[in-house]
């Protein structure tokens, strides 16, 4: 590996000397993203190290440039974008060059009648969005996170926003990509919705972390304003009367835009229920007149109005706290309070039964609940969790068991342990019980793409 010295001053000459940072305070912000220190399990933490420095290109023949001298050098390479993953994927785990996209931030064009946008991936989701709707369209990415994170970053994990029941993940929105893979070679895949003639190498890309080259530039779908939009607030008495509702909502083929359940006592006695549609004022009415009925003749308490808009309203409020105070998410637990959740996809058929045993599992185990609830399909289960350390021996090392023995659970019931925020080095020790043999299949296309390892190693099991 190269030395600190050299690294920085090849990058200097590639992206200018004011683009190369080695201040030690901004190191180590780049050098962690979201995941709290609380959540990683203390049997299997890995170690971290600052950057040697951060560079920050504006192109892809910049990034194409560092790629190459990375690799040469067999320096690692960690590719960096809003920082509010969630799961560590953006850790330093070696000391190496952390490459933060976010001056690539620009809408390259707009293609009104392909209903198309190609974006580079250091743009901000909602900087994007405002951009399109200066033209008409929306972003169909809407996370938590829309105000920090970027368009490179909600492809490597393929997430999911408050909008995905209408537009899907933000996967299933990418057209083409152009990434620049470990050798240096630009790959740049063809923007069209369908293709047959071999297999799909986006896929490298979405969900890859990273891990296999880093995304420079995106086609993704964009999607005429709606012209109608209507949330609704909806009170059950239980979470099965709830989850029941919603269930028959899409089997009989509707599928809202939003859906947001969930029975967190401090919040509501029983289980609360968003639902929100969007688009054309006749399909919204037909869609909102058959949702609603199922959830009336399923017992569900209509709520104020002013209730499902304010949660509308304030959804992406805890990214605003977050860019304004990103340690605080990293230290949380340093107050002897344990927090961590499980997001995880199931049959339909086994929700009901996997909520069963996981409550018992908690119970226990003598950590919270805090709620169990469904984000925007019915297969799509969460738990947040936490366990108080007062008084409690090894309570981080408790609510880790918890957490793995609930993903165990998911494995053996048929599901996936983790549905939108990806793998990181949180969940990594689980990916051979995740994909089996599949596993090996990834190692071996890293291996062939990125035979040095420099590309953001530590990541994905890999």
């Amino acid at each position: 590996m190269a030395s600190q010295k050299s690294v920085i001053e090849k990058l200097a000459l590639i992206v200018g000397q004011d683009n190369v940072v080695i201040d030690a305070e901004r190191l180590d912000e780049i050098s962690w993203d979201a995941l709290s220190e609380a959540r990683l399990d203390p049997r299997c933490k890995p170690a971290t190290a600052l950057p040697l420095c951060v560079a920050a290109p504006d192109s892809t023949a910049q990034v194409r440039e560092i790629v190459v001298f990375a690799n040469e050098t067999k320096t690692p390479l960690v590719p960096y974008g809003g920082g509010s993953g969630l799961m560590g994927g953006a850790l330093s785990i070696r000391p190496g060059i952390a490459l933060d996209l976010r001056r690539m931030n620009r809408v390259v064009s707009i293609d009104a009648e392909a209903l198309s946008a190609r974006v580079q991936a250091g743009a901000v989701l909602e900087a994007v969005d405002k951009k399109l709707n200066e033209k008409g369209f929306i972003l169909g990415h809407d996370p938590w996170t829309l105000p920090v994170a970027t368009i490179g970053g909600a492809i490597s994990t393929n997430s999911v926003g408050y909008r995905a029941g209408k537009y899907g993940s933000m996967g299933e929105q990418v057209l083409g990509l152009e990434a620049v893979l470990p050798s240096g070679e630009i790959l740049s895949t063809r923007a069209v919705p369908k293709s047959s003639a071999g297999i799909d190498l986006n896929a490298l890309f979405i969900g890859g972390e990273g891990c296999f080259g880093v995304v420079t530039e995106a086609a993704i779908r964009i999607f005429v304003r709606p012209e109608k939009s209507v949330i609704h607030a909806y009170g059950f008495d239980t979470f099965e009367r709830g989850y029941n509702a919603i269930r028959e909502i899409f089997k009989r083929g509707v599928e809202p835009a939003v859906i947001d359940f969930g029975d967190n006592e401090d919040k509501f006695d029983g289980a609360l229920l968003y639902l929100a549609f969007e688009g054309a004022k006749e399909v919204v009415a037909a869609e909102e007149k058959i949702a609603l009925s199922i959830c009336d003749a399923a017992g569900g308490a209509r709520l104020p109005a002013a209730q499902a808009e304010e949660f509308w309203r304030e959804r992406h409020s805890i990214a605003r706290r977050f860019a304004e105070n990103r340690r605080a998410r990293r230290e949380r637990g340093r107050d002897g309070i344990y927090r961590d959740w499980i997001h995880v996809a199931l049959p339909a058929s086994e929700v009901l039964p996997f909520r069963k045993q996981a409550l018992a599992i908690v119970k226990r185990r003598g950590v919270d609940a805090v709620e169990s609830g469904l984000w925007i399909r019915p297969e799509l289960f969460s738990m947040p969790l936490r366990i108080d350390g007062d008084g409690k021996k090894d309570a981080q090392l408790i609510l880790a068991e918890t957490v793995e023995e609930l993903l165990r659970l998911v494995h053996k019931l048929g599901g996936s342990m983790e549905y939108t925020h990806g793998v990181g080095v949180k969940l990594a020790p689980l990916m051979a019980e995740e994909h089996g043999y599949g596993l090996e299949v990834m190692r071996g296309i890293k291996k062939i793409l990125d035979p040095n390892g420099i590309m953001n190693p530590g990541k994905m099991g890999l």
